[in-house]
């Protein structure tokens, strides 16, 4: 059972950075002896060129299916009894499901923290700013770890990027020194990053005008932008998918409980990957399979 595309995110994202990297690359070339003319961004071709990369994935995904002789069917599942499942299919109607197995992969979800305004300004996450057609001129970050920074090569097409971080430093869970040079690289680039600051509440709505009331070490601040991201981290999607019904156990976290063996605490249902704790890379989830199989 599986419920989102965290992974195809994640390369749609490295698709994204590494536009923003020609980009960077174009409008610096007469440091490595090129001339050009005027640099323009096409967001346009940048997100055509984006989905052109997850269409692939999918469609490589489906023929491997396909070759597998497994079924698969496209839809909302969720748990009416032990080792059965109810799913609303795609195209219309419900079909139950029943099997001796059952491993779950659920992924993750962008997690909204409950900050006063920021849920009626309704930002975006890493799904809707991929989907962006236009280069925002003023882009706030909320979240200083892996997908905030990655975000916030939106630099490098031109926009004015601001990073608001409530951790002492950026990438939390690097070592200091690492923190510290990837800020440096970013504030040479001319991203603004807030370490330690604190969001007190959001006015306003993203792709609008949206305003942040930030505590920091130097007082409070008032940072003004056109387009809100939020990047704080993400939540397991297990909610609402009917685990009890499965004698499906989570953890304080919201993750589902497993041992070293991925086993849950029902009998013969396994979970994989983002929704188990495990880190949220590719080779850790291709890991986990490796575990099972």
């Amino acid at each position: 059972m599986r419920r989102n595309g965290s992974k195809r995110s994640s390369s749609a994202v490295a698709r994204a950075a590494s536009c923003a990297n020609v980009a960077y690359v174009a409008r610096h070339a007469a440091e490595f002896g090129t001339t050009t003319g005027r640099v323009a961004i096409d967001m346009v071709t940048v997100r055509w060129r984006k989905r052109g990369m997850v269409d692939g994935q999918i469609a490589g995904h489906l023929r491997h299916y396909k070759d597998s002789g497994a079924e698969l069917i496209m839809g909302s599942g969720r748990f009416v009894a032990p080792k059965t499942l109810e799913v609303r299919l795609n195209g219309g109607g419900t079909r139950v499901l029943a099997a001796d197995q059952i491993f779950l992969n659920l992924g993750r979800q962008a997690t909204i923290p409950d900050v006063p305004g920021l849920k009626a300004a309704t930002p975006l996450t890493n799904i809707e700013a991929l989907e962006l057609d236009r280069v925002p001129p003023h882009l706030i970050v909320l979240g200083g770890g892996y997908v905030g920074l990655e975000f916030s090569q939106a630099r490098r097409f031109g926009s004015r990027v601001t990073i608001i971080q409530q951790g002492s430093q950026l990438l939390s869970q690097e070592d200091p020194d690492v923190a510290d040079e990837m800020q440096r690289i970013l504030s040479d680039e001319g991203v603004q990053c807030l370490v330690a600051a604190q969001t007190l509440r959001v006015h306003g709505r993203s792709e609008k005008d949206v305003t942040l009331e930030v505590r920091t070490p130097a007082g409070e601040q008032r940072i003004e932008g056109s387009d809100l991201l939020v990047a704080v981290g993400r939540t397991a999607s297990t909610a609402g998918i009917g685990l009890e019904e499965a004698s499906v156990e989570l953890d304080a976290r919201g993750y589902v409980r497993v041992n070293e063996r991925l086993e849950t605490t029902a009998s013969d249902v396994w979970a994989i990957g983002e929704c188990a704790g495990s880190p949220q890379f590719t080779h850790a989830s291709v890991d986990d399979f490796r575990i099972i199989s």
